[in-house]
């Protein structure tokens, strides 16, 4: 009996602390609902707001990659440091477009192995060799990665999207636009070569670490080897345009990349030149109109690096065009809002920059030349801070002597006039012009 009531007793606890347990357990829920009603809203929102500061940064970060150059996605790296891929298996697409790459550059160009190799091996990292990357975000696309959209220029144009087409253009290019790439490639080791074709063909600096020197120079010497790029070359450019770069670059985005040449002194010319043209008119004071200011290298002809000419700021090309006065000429919207005028070059095509193309300040644009109504080889610059109008006494026009700092004081007689005078030499390092005392 007593056994029963012992179990009947434990029986009536257990149920009775079920029964708080459950009370309990409810009570819980009770909170949680009441309180999840707030905290739930509360957490998603801070989840979410995470995830778009971690997406931003992101953005952010990535974002000095892609506004010069192509963002790396299809390379991977190799066991030697070397960039990785099928390309070294002799039946796959990659290796297969590589070799043509090889042979089209060795017979067309002359291309030493060394030349050869460096060509292949940046591009390999610049799309993994593949003819169809592109990069939408920095408007890039292809082996080398042209440009084809606003921010980098179009130098891609209608170029196939193929092995053939693509090579055919670098070819072209190397022969007219971007010859300076073959004359640095001329007797360049391996390194040199390297160097030729990322500051002159992909617009690159030297010093730029997203150039991946160490990773590039072992694919390269593997690439040499792979593919037997032991041979001695002569290059040749055959006929064609600049012996500059010009840049409106692969992988370039010039409103923000430095120029890898050019001039910091503010100047349309550098080296030794003469001011031969004043303003307001050829003497600077007295004489016949003359609303711009003419710039003379010393010793430039029509071709060469010794006439080129550089953007005086920042800015987006607006017109290249030509006329009776002006000769073929470029018309620049500085970031300040002025309107810069380049006039007299020797042809459209020495006008090495595309209207919508971004330029640098220092950055190659055109040649000097002697066509329009010109006498001598020089460069005739004006500034309009209104209108892209450069006519005889054109609304907005003003002294390019109150404009351009690395003016020499000795070529300025008065307010807003410049005189012809020289020569001086214009400097490469800042923007204090000094006479000539030989």
């Amino acid at each position: 009996m007593d056994d029963e009531q012992n179990t009947a007793q434990s029986m009536k606890n257990t149920a009775q602390q079920v029964a708080k347990t459950g009370k309990q357990a409810t009570d819980l829920l009770k909170i949680m609902w009441r309180w999840g009603r707030y905290l739930v809203p509360v957490l998603l929102f801070l989840v979410g707001g995470m995830f778009l500061l971690m997406l931003f940064v992101g953005l952010m970060a990535g974002s000095d990659d892609e506004g010069c150059y192509a963002t790396d996605t299809t390379q991977t790296t190799g066991a030697s440091g070397t960039i990785g891929g099928d390309w070294k298996d002799k039946n796959s697409g990659t290796h297969k477009a590589m070799q043509y790459a090889a042979d089209q550059l060795k017979n067309n160009l002359h291309m030493s192995g060394d030349n050869i190799a460096a060509a292949l091996a940046i591009g390999l990292r610049e799309s993994g060799f593949n003819p169809a990357a592109v990069n939408p975000s920095g408007e890039v696309k292809g082996i080398w990665q042209w440009g084809n959209g606003v921010t980098n220029g179009n130098r891609y144009g209608t170029t196939a999207d193929t092995v053939e087409g693509q090579v055919a253009l670098a070819i072209t290019e190397l022969r007219t636009t971007h010859m300076a790439t073959l004359t640095h490639m001329s007797n360049a080791d391996l390194p040199a070569s390297l160097d030729a074709w990322d500051v002159y063909f992909e617009g690159l600096t030297v010093g730029d670490p997203q150039r991946k020197v160490a990773q590039i120079t072992a694919t390269a010497t593997e690439v040499k080897k792979v593919f037997d790029l032991n041979f001695a070359g002569s290059v040749s450019t055959g006929a064609g345009g600049d012996g500059g770069i010009a840049v409106s670059g692969a992988n370039s985005d010039n409103s923000v990349c430095a120029p890898s040449t050019g001039t910091a002194s503010g100047l349309p010319i550098k080296g030794n030149y003469n001011i031969t043209g004043g303003y307001h008119d050829y003497a600077g004071a007295t004489g016949a109109e003359h609303y711009g200011v003419d710039f003379q290298t010393v010793g430039a002809q029509a071709t060469g690096e010794a006439s080129n000419v550089y953007s005086v700021s920042d800015g987006v090309v607006m017109t290249k065009q030509s006329d009776s006065v002006g000769g073929n000429f470029v018309v620049i919207k500085n970031t300040d809002g002025t309107y810069a005028y380049y006039g007299h070059a020797p042809t459209l095509d020495a006008i090495v920059v595309k209207e919508g193309d971004k330029v640098k300040k220092g950055q190659h644009i055109s040649h000097e030349g002697m066509t329009g109504l010109a006498t001598g080889v020089h460069i005739h610059f004006g500034i309009n801070k209104k209108q892209s109008s450069f006519g005889i006494a054109a609304d907005g026009l003003i002294s390019p002597g109150d404009y351009l700092t690395g003016i020499p004081k000795q070529a300025i007689p008065g307010k807003g006039l410049v005189a012809p005078a020289g020569p001086f030499t214009a400097s490469e390092s800042g923007s204090d012009d000094k006479t000539d005392k030989k």
